[in-house]
């Protein structure tokens, strides 16, 4: 399993679409060179940040522009769709197909983290390098010790959320076209932004359960408890039915 794993994190880390991924964990870096050039090009409310308050808004920035999602969704589809259709996938008789399946899983989702890690250690050096002599920087690690759990829980929330939308393409990608894969996450992020919105829908996601257990003693340790294990729940029935999908493929 860690061969299978290993083989197939080398190949994907080979491929285009996953060092354009990672080349855009370098874009807090351009802002900084941006911020120096053009004292102006940030612009952000409220009171000077430090680098921790300004690591966090780049990681809800990077979720909200959606690309990062995107090139991630597109290395799933490569590793599964087209892998499939031309053959090249593996598939021995000595190898069950879900650790086959797993291999994808964990490669497609290393690729993300790895993503999202280089372009975390990015956002300090920006904030070191060129932001903290902005006018919206205090030069400070943490400028706001009181509102740390609510900016930890509000970027956790984030990447959870983007485990799911990737599940969702990998789902899309097991089933259908490179191009409908993008499309049907696309709307799925869509959904997803939007449902939180609606107080009849707001359990749906677990985005929401921060406003409704607001009253009790710990709400974010409540709801961040809550959220993992509705988190937990959506990707153990879509990965259920993403099993059953893949064991029934014929690749020949």
């Amino acid at each position: 399993m860690i061969s299978l794993i290993r083989n197939e994190i080398g190949k994907i880390i080979k491929r285009v679409d996953t060092r354009a991924l990672l080349l855009l964990s370098v874009w807090p870096l351009l802002l900084s060179v941006l911020v120096v050039v053009k004292d102006d090009v940030f612009k952000m409310e409220g009171d000077a940040i430090g680098a921790f308050e300004y690591t966090n808004y780049m990681v809800i920035i990077q979720n909200d522009i959606f690309l990062p999602l995107l090139l991630t969704v597109l290395i799933a589809s490569v590793s599964l769709y087209q892998e499939v259709q031309k053959k090249t996938i593996y598939f021995y008789k000595d190898i069950a197909r879900k650790d086959i399946l797993k291999a994808k899983y964990v490669s497609v989702f290393s690729m993300y983290f790895l993503f999202l890690f280089s372009y975390i250690l990015m956002s300090f050096a920006s904030y070191y390098l060129a932001f903290c002599h902005h006018s919206m920087a205090t030069g400070t690690f943490i400028s706001y010790p009181t509102e740390v759990i609510d900016m930890l829980y509000t970027a956790i929330q984030v990447i959870l959320g983007a485990t799911l939308y990737i599940h969702v393409g990998i789902t899309f990608a097991l089933r259908t076209s490179t191009g409908m894969t993008i499309f049907g996450t696309t709307m799925f992020y869509m959904f997803a932004r939007i449902v939180p919105n609606f107080k009849f829908l707001k359990l749906v996601f677990p985005i929401g359960y921060k406003e409704v257990l607001e009253v009790t003693a710990h709400p974010y340790m409540c709801s961040l408890l809550l959220s993992l294990l509705v988190y937990a729940v959506y990707h153990a029935v879509i990965y259920y039915f993403n099993r059953r999908t893949f064991e029934r493929m014929q690749f020949n």
